[in-house]
């Protein structure tokens, strides 16, 4: 493909109208280096006749690129570095070399970081929101509040779909003709792997949990001894990760609860207030006072609905009997 059709394509591409065989092209095209700060700046020419399109995270990466390619342009017209002298390196500044190894390093970051940014893209949520979307795979995922999830810009490969997930999603995954296995990756070692089912997922600061609702899953877990562990679940199962970093797992009668969040309802069964207190943070961004101690040892129990941080304040207090005071993004409970 030249280069002006494939700028069309791009463009095609950056207006949400490329099809998968031209997002195929342009993954295809993009596996060569020189290839991907070409994207990049076709990227920045159609936003700037796009405004309306513009968005911040892209214009910030497109002038980190432009300052790579700057540097690059910089180490290119430096002379060829002398043979280091130990006596340079003392107090009368860095020697050249080190400067040109400096900017090699940096060079090469960049690459690494263009080349993540161009093939991947991130779907986030703030706090207090919620959000459904479909995978290209045909896989429909809902993000919790406060949550991201990191997937290939240019849709699955050929042997596996694989996701990074940070906070919580409940995922609905659609079987393939071909047999390729979906995964989901968590910053504790643990990753879930199926071929087509129904889970949620929780990795927040808390802790990693994994509860299946339909289907089979395997999960991979790697603990910091580098240790790995294999396990098979079945519909009910929940496998968490405890704070010595081993695997416990549990079974609930109905699995369907910990989904329950996607409609913004609350299933508590005797759950203590630190727990509640957790959740509000994550999902809220609330700190949670208590200025009595012995609250945090107090349960709730029950299920209810709130569409946000407001009502979901007054339904816990009228279940624990007791008041509360909000200021700013701090809670205080009090008797």
């Amino acid at each position: 493909m030249n280069k002006v059709t494939m700028k069309e394509t791009l463009f095609e591409h950056f207006s949400g109208r490329a099809t998968p065989l031209q997002r195929t092209m342009i993954a295809e095209w993009l596996q060569q280096p020189e290839n991907q700060l070409t994207y990049m700046t076709w990227l920045d020419e159609w936003e700037r006749q796009h405004l309306q399109y513009l968005a911040d995270e892209d214009t910030a990466f497109t002038q980190l690129s432009a300052r790579i390619a700057e540097m690059e342009q910089q180490g290119a017209a430096t002379e060829t570095p002398p043979t280091p002298i130990i006596r340079r390196l003392g107090f009368f500044g860095p020697s050249r070399w080190l400067i040109a190894a400096s900017v090699t390093v940096l060079l090469g970051l960049g690459t690494y970081l263009l080349r993540n940014r161009i093939m991947f893209t991130v779907v986030k949520t703030a706090y207090g929101e919620t959000r459904r979307f479909t995978l290209p795979d045909g896989s429909d995922v809902t993000l919790n509040a406060h949550s991201s999830l990191r997937l290939p810009r240019f849709g699955f490969g050929d042997k596996s779909r694989t996701v990074w997930l940070t906070g919580e999603a409940a995922f609905s995954v659609r079987h393939t003709a071909t047999h390729q296995r979906f995964i989901v990756h968590t910053h504790r070692g643990l990753d879930v792997e199926v071929l087509g089912t129904e889970f949620n997922v929780y990795d927040r600061p808390g802790g990693t949990k994994v509860v299946l609702s339909k289907g089979a899953i395997q999960l991979n877990y790697r603990n910091a001894a580098k240790t790995e562990q294999k396990l098979r679940l079945k519909p009910g199962d929940a496998v968490s990760v405890n704070a010595a970093g081993r695997l416990e797992q549990s079974h609930l009668p109905e699995p369907a609860v910990s989904t329950a969040w996607r409609e913004h309802r609350f299933v508590f069964k005797r759950t203590p207030v630190s727990e509640i207190a957790e959740l509000l943070r994550d999902n809220y961004n609330l700190d949670v006072v208590l200025k009595d101690p012995e609250l945090a040892n107090r349960t709730v129990s029950g299920s209810f609905q709130a569409d946000n941080a407001d009502e979901f304040l007054q339904v816990v207090a009228e279940l624990l009997e007791i008041n509360y005071r909000q200021k700013e993004n701090t809670v205080t409970f009090f008797e």
